[in-house]
C-alpha cells in the first residue's frame, strides 16, 4: 500500500508540474500579447489570447491542434496588418503588376542561399517602390517562410530600415517569430499534460 501511495503521489506531482508548465507557457504568450493589443490589431490579438487560453481546456489532440491552428492564423493575419501599416504600397500598382514583379523577384532569390540578406539589400538599393513593397511586405515574408528561414533577424533589420520599431506595428513584427515559438510550446506542454492524464 505504501508503494502504491508513493507511486500515486509521484504521478500526481508530475501531473501538477506539467499543469504548471502549461500554465507558464500560456502566461508567457499572454504577457507578450498585452502590449500588442492596441489600435487595429486589438481584435485579432484578443482572439489569439482566447485560443491559447482554450488550449489548456482541450481534452483531445484534435481539439488542441485546432486551437493552436486558429491562434497561428490570427497571428499571421496580425503580421500582415502590421506590414501593411508600415510598408508603403504604390497605389497605382495593379495585382497583375505585383504578380509579374513577384515572379521575377522569386526567380532571383531562389538562386541564393541567403535570400533574407539579399532582400534587405534589395530594399535599400532598389528605386522601384513596388519592389520595395514586395520584399518588405507580406509577399517577402511569405517567401522567406516557404524557404524555412526564420523571420526574427529579417524583421529586426527591416524595422530599423523602416524606423517603425517603437510603433505597435513594429512591435508586432519584432514579436512575431517568438510568439510563434511560444504558441507551439503551449501545444507541446498541453500534449504532455494530456499524455499524463491518460496514463
Amino acid at each position: 500500500m505504501a508503494n502504491e501511495r508513493t507511486s500515486g503521489q509521484e504521478s500526481g506531482g508530475l501531473a501538477g508540474q506539467q499543469e504548471g508548465s502549461l500554465a507558464e507557457a500560456i502566461e508567457a504568450v499572454q504577457s507578450m500579447l498585452v502590449p500588442l493589443r492596441q489600435d487595429e490589431f486589438s481584435e485579432k490579438i484578443g482572439k489569439i489570447s482566447v485560443y491559447v487560453q482554450s488550449s489548456a481546456k482541450a481534452r483531445d489532440a484534435k481539439t488542441l491542434a485546432n486551437f493552436i491552428r486558429f491562434a497561428h492564423l490570427n497571428l499571421d493575419a496580425v503580421l500582415v496588418a502590421a506590414l501593411e501599416a508600415v510598408v508603403w504600397r504604390p497605389r497605382l500598382a495593379s495585382k497583375t503588376d505585383e504578380h509579374k514583379k513577384a515572379v521575377a523577384l522569386q526567380k532571383t532569390f531562389d538562386r541564393l542561399e541567403n535570400p533574407a540578406k539579399a532582400m534587405l539589400e534589395h530594399y535599400q538599393s532598389s528605386s522601384d517602390p513596388l519592389n520595395k513593397y514586395l520584399v518588405a511586405g507580406p509577399w517577402g515574408h511569405e517567401y522567406l517562410q516557404k524557404r524555412n528561414i526564420d523571420l526574427e533577424d529579417y524583421d529586426r533589420e527591416l524595422c530599423k530600415l523602416l524606423g517603425c520599431g517603437e510603433t505597435t506595428a513594429g512591435r508586432v513584427m519584432l514579436s512575431y517569430t517568438r510568439l510563434c515559438r511560444e504558441i507551439d510550446k503551449v501545444e507541446e506542454r498541453a500534449m504532455q499534460a494530456m499524455s499524463i492524464e491518460v496514463s
